[in-house]
Order: C-alpha cells, then structure tokens, then sequence
C-alpha cells in the first residue's frame, strides 16, 4: 500500500461523523461570517461615540449660553434696549468715563462680585429677549470699592480751585458712598449743562446743624459781603441787585429769590386791601419790588 494513501474510514466512523453532524446547530454561515457577538462589539465604539459628541454639543451650548448674556451685559450697547436707559447711555458716551465699561463702575471688584452680577445676568437677558425691555435696571448705582479703581487719590480741593474739597474726611471719617455727593455725574447732566455735584447736593447735610453751612468752609473766593451784614440790607437789597450780579453766589438754586418774595409780607394781613394807601405813598417804589404800575391800575 501506498504510504501517501488516505485510508477510507471504517464503518464505525462514517456512523460517528454522521452522528456529530446530526448533533451539531445549523447556523447558516460561512466560519468567516461575523456573528451577534462581533456585530455587537463593533456597535459599542460607535455608541460611544456618538454619545461623547452629544455630550460635547451639550456642553458647548451650555458654555454659550452662560458665555453669551456675561458677554453681551457688559457691552454699553445693551443698555441701549431699555427705554429707561437710552438717553442717560447718550450722555455717558459724551462723558469722560465714555471709555470705561458698565461693569468697571457698576460691579465691585472681585471674581465673586462679578459672579453674582452674572448670575443676575443670565435671566435678565433672556427675559429681555423674550417679553422685551423692562423698567429693571440690571445695574445699580456704583459702590465706593467700585470707584475706587481709578480714583485713588483723596482730592482736597476742586480742579478749579475754588472749592474745598475734603474727599478723605467724606470717604474714611463719614464712610460715605461717592454717589452721595456725585449722584447722576455720568447719566444725567445737571441743569448748568456739564456733569458736577451741585450745591443743592451739598446743602442736604450742610445745613448748619448736620454739618457747617458757613461758605468760608467750603468756598475760598467767596465770602459774605459786608452789605450782607448790614441791619437794613433786607430792605436795600433791591437796589443794589441793580448793580451787583446776585447769582454769582446765588445761581446755586434758580428760585432763589422767590423763596422770600413769594411770602406774604408781615404787612400786608387784615385790613390791607383798604389800608394799603398811606403804607404805599410812604413806601414810593418799594412796591414796585413785587407788583408793576398794571397791578395798580387794575383797581384804580
């Protein structure tokens, strides 16, 4: 026999392999087709995939939407959306601080100053967006840290040089905010056209009991003139009104005047309307201070 021919199997065999045959499942493939368990396998890297870039896209978006109200809040512009706010963002455009951000004046220093203003932030833009414009204003009036970035030297006397001008004993002794005294300097010019305390502001505490209401105080050219102190100035003040300009110390308050004029004078109670004659032809002119020759005429 030839060594290099296979022997047929006996048949004991043929029954064997038969049986092994009949016992073993029918998968219906090929031994190089992948199974369930390979196409499942190949299905987990992709899964993760695809649920690590939405879990990217979410953050991103999350990131955006917390990133872009702490944006856009910052930005001068903004403001401009809020009916309360256009015309004062007019004037802070035209002012000195027209070159300093919103929130250098309105945030107080500090990483977690600065998270809280966002935290407010975030619903008031989105609010705005949706139902619009409210009458909140998101900002409020800067606080002493604040103005204290720049602002750093304690002033003793106006760039004019004709006010005193005791910033440290306000700020350290009185712990007073800046807007106490500097309230609207930015948003809002007074009525002289530029942006500066005005002395109705300081008169609010310098009463003469709060604080000293003296002018040598607070004014170095300005003193009382020695007319002021004289018994009869109330009744001669009149005529040398024509010849001095009152308001300039007086131009602090518009209605300065009227503040007497507008009172009754002590004489003129009872029986004044008929009793007027005699006080009037001694008085002459005096009269004219209040009434013109129009008011006489109307019942004489």
């Amino acid at each position: 026999m030839d060594e290099r021919t296979t022997p047929s199997p006996t048949p004991a065999e043929d029954a064997e392999g038969v049986g092994r045959a009949a016992d073993a499942p029918d998968t219906g493939r090929d031994a190089d087709t992948p199974g369930a368990d390979d196409r499942g396998a190949m299905k987990r890297p992709r899964r993760r995939r695809v649920l690590t870039w939405v879990a990217v896209g979410f953050a991103v978006a999350v990131i955006v939407a917390l990133a872009l109200p702490g944006f856009s809040v910052t930005q001068p512009g903004y403001y401009r959306r809020y009916p309360a706010l256009a015309k004062r963002m007019d004037h802070w455009a035209t002012s000195t601080h027209s070159r300093i951000k919103c929130t250098e004046c309105h945030v107080n220093p500090g990483v977690e100053e600065f998270l809280v203003f966002a935290a407010k932030a975030v619903p008031a833009f989105y609010s705005q967006l949706i139902t619009g414009p409210s009458s909140t204003n998101l900002l409020g009036p800067p606080e002493r840290q604040a103005c204290q970035r720049c602002h750093t030297a304690y002033r003793t006397v106006s760039p004019a040089g004709d006010l005193l001008i005791p910033h440290k004993a306000h700020v350290q002794v009185l712990n007073m905010d800046c807007v106490a005294c500097h309230k609207n300097l930015v948003h809002t010019p007074n009525r002289r056209g530029f942006n500066r305390p005005e002395m109705e502001t300081c008169l609010e505490c310098h009463d003469g009991d709060k604080a000293s209401d003296k002018c040598v105080d607070c004014h170095t050219r300005k003193q009382t003139p020695d007319s002021h102190d004289r018994k009869d100035w109330l009744q001669t003040h009149g005529r040398m009104a024509e010849t001095q300009d009152c308001a300039e110390c007086h131009d602090w308050t518009p209605k300065y005047c009227e503040e007497c004029h507008k009172k009754r004078p002590p004489s003129h109670v009872g029986n004044w309307k008929k009793g007027h004659g005699p006080e009037a032809k001694k008085r002459g002119d005096g009269c004219l201070v209040c009434h013109d020759k129009k008011f006489c005429e109307e019942c004489h």
